[in-house]
């Protein structure tokens, strides 16, 4: 679609990028004053909104969490809640400091990667269902998709030229094929599979 786009050259939106590696505003450098031209007294306010915030950033994480090392996914590795919760504070803070979005867990994409992660049987029967034998645990592709996700940075003139309808159908796809086998799923196919012996009472 991307090639497509280009070749037609349909007046489509594009994704923006910079096309410098530096930071988005003029008018400060790298790292920001945390108080900055604001009076003392912000500090004091902002505890309130701050507190807010590290509950939603810590549910947020350990949601996702408890999605990924559910039982269901047979997994043999302990689980490392603490040490996620260590980096996402530490990355907390260092993108607080250089003014950059915070760093929290990504239900979707960590649900996406656990499912490209499983491991079926082979069938040997005709009509015989995979069975479910766990995950294929690693460090590796979690890795390649940050160093990935780094060198983005490096490629925005050709970024540059990819339409947002076909990064919003990316997002749209991997948001709802993530739902495949999560249990809230299960429970409302369940309920529509009933909804017509109850209205029919």
């Amino acid at each position: 679609m991307v090639l497509l786009d280009f070749v037609v050259g349909i007046p489509s939106p594009k994704l923006h990028v910079p096309h410098a590696f530096k930071p988005t505003r003029d008018d400060r450098g790298w790292f920001i004053n945390p108080i900055g031209p604001n009076p003392w007294w912000t500090v004091l306010a902002a505890l309130v909104p701050a507190l807010l915030c590290t509950i939603l950033i810590f549910m947020d994480q350990q949601i996702s969490a408890v999605i990924v090392n559910r039982k269901e996914h047979k997994l043999k590795k302990g689980c490392g809640y603490h040490l996620d919760l260590f980096m996402v504070a530490v990355m907390l803070g260092v993108c607080s400091v250089m003014g950059l979005p915070w760093f929290v867990a990504a239900t979707v994409l960590s649900i996406t990667h656990v499912n490209s992660l499983k491991v079926e049987s082979d069938c040997s029967a005709p009509g015989e269902q995979p069975k479910f034998l766990g995950i294929r645990e690693q460090r590796v592709t979690g890795l390649l998709i940050f160093v990935l996700m780094g060198c983005s940075v490096f490629f925005t003139s050709v970024l540059k030229f990819i339409p947002m309808p076909v990064l919003y159908g990316v997002f749209l796809y991997m948001g709802v094929s993530s739902l495949r086998g999560i249990q809230v799923r299960t429970l409302l196919q369940r309920a529509a599979c009933r909804l017509p012996g109850i209205l029919s009472l």
